[in-house]
């Protein structure tokens, strides 16, 4: 069963599909965060693999992506916050068995809004892109070639998100996030990001926190792995 969903945001409504498992609810729940430029209909298939494990699944276009409102800005991981108070006011939902995943700049806002939401109890970061690499990535005409190619679209509130990514540093999130356990995942072939970036969030996190390492799929290719998608749902049904 899926839902379509039209929250009110900090920048304007924001789309959203739930998923929902057969079963006797309220249902431990994951909230899914995209990465720049890309959409929740990118997560369709992580959503229904989780909704086959009995997870429900939320997943959102976040401010100046897809069909939601605004534009990308400083302030778009507190889009987080506005669909985990939906969440959390849900009656199919468990408020106490929240998670999040994201890839990319979602898994950016996913630590920067765990650091803030003590309701998230966990968060599963695949391929997590630090504020220096997303300005790189604003500024670097090669990498929007790429991306029109590929038919992905955003809408940059400038200069506030970049003067945001100067000032964020993701790599004291971890210790702010302890003791919830966080589950980074990185291909070493990724053509973006390094996976020493996840190799040193990890290093920060401690505790029951994991790092799970591949030897290829590239930046996009983990979160669709099967054989990944069954390890984060054995990592959610053990810290949710």
């Amino acid at each position: 069963m899926r839902e379509k969903l039209e929250l009110q945001g900090g920048a304007g409504r924001l789309e959203g599909d739930l998923y929902l498992p057969e079963g006797t609810a309220p249902f431990p729940t994951v909230i899914l965060c995209h990465g720049l430029t890309s959409c929740k209909e990118n997560y369709a298939d992580v959503a229904e693999a989780l909704q086959q494990e009995g997870f429900a699944a939320l997943a959102y276009d976040c401010r100046g992506h897809g069909a939601s409102e605004g534009g990308l800005d400083g302030d778009a991981w507190r889009d987080v916050g506005t669909v985990l108070e939906y969440c959390r006011r849900h009656p199919r939902v468990d408020a106490k068995r929240i998670g999040l995943l994201g890839a990319s700049m979602g898994a950016h806002d996913g630590l920067r809004a765990a650091a803030e939401y003590a309701l998230l109890r966990t968060v599963v970061a695949f391929c997590t892109a630090p504020g220096a690499l997303l300005k790189m990535g604003l500024l670097n005409s090669a990498y929007w070639r790429s991306i029109a190619a590929v038919g992905g679209r955003v809408r940059v509130v400038l200069p506030d998100y970049l003067t945001y990514l100067e000032g964020e540093d993701i790599f004291g999130l971890p210790r702010r996030i302890q003791p919830r356990p966080m589950l980074f995942i990185h291909a070493r072939d990724d053509e973006f990001i390094p996976y020493a970036v996840s190799e040193r969030l990890y290093g920060a996190a401690g505790g029951e926190s994991r790092l799970l390492l591949l030897d290829s799929g590239g930046h996009r290719g983990p979160r669709h792995d099967p054989k990944v998608q069954r390890q984060v749902a054995d990592w959610l049904k053990e810290k949710l």
